[in-house]
């Protein structure tokens, strides 16, 4: 590994673990918000209605936290695999810009579109076999 290759590597260590860190912090204040919820008692009709409305969005922040958590977790095994920046589709390289916006990617922008909107693609697609 290159030295240059190598500090890329490690900025995208850095990286996924500030963002580890923002996640399981904005995880554990969405719980102590869910454990408030779960403590509330009947009242007013309105006062329940937006206590239920603010339990659904805390699910949901809390539902994106542990999915943020888990993209975490796999792009640090395909880091240390040695399969990081490559597209889980076509295995071609993903592009360092790419990368650095978003270090979970798992697919290059091309397949990601495809993966978003297949009907529009005008394509049948299958997923690659990893490189050996």
């Amino acid at each position: 590994m290159t030295c240059h290759a190598a500090r890329r590597i490690g900025e995208f260590e850095r990286r996924l673990r500030r963002v580890r860190r923002e996640a399981f912090g904005a995880l554990l204040m969405t719980d102590d918000e869910l454990n408030g919820c779960e403590r509330h008692h009947p009242g007013d009709f309105l006062d329940d209605a937006a206590t239920g409305t603010t339990c659904r969005v805390l699910d949901r922040l809390e539902e994106r936290d542990r999915h943020v958590l888990a993209e975490i977790d796999a792009a640090e095994a395909r880091l240390a695999t040695g399969t990081y920046g490559v597209c889980e589709m076509c295995a071609r390289a993903i592009p360092f810009e790419r990368l650095r916006a978003i270090p979970t990617a798992r697919l290059c922008l091309l397949c990601g579109q495809i993966m978003e909107r297949p009907e529009d693609a005008g394509i049948a697609f299958k997923v690659a076999a990893p490189a050996a």
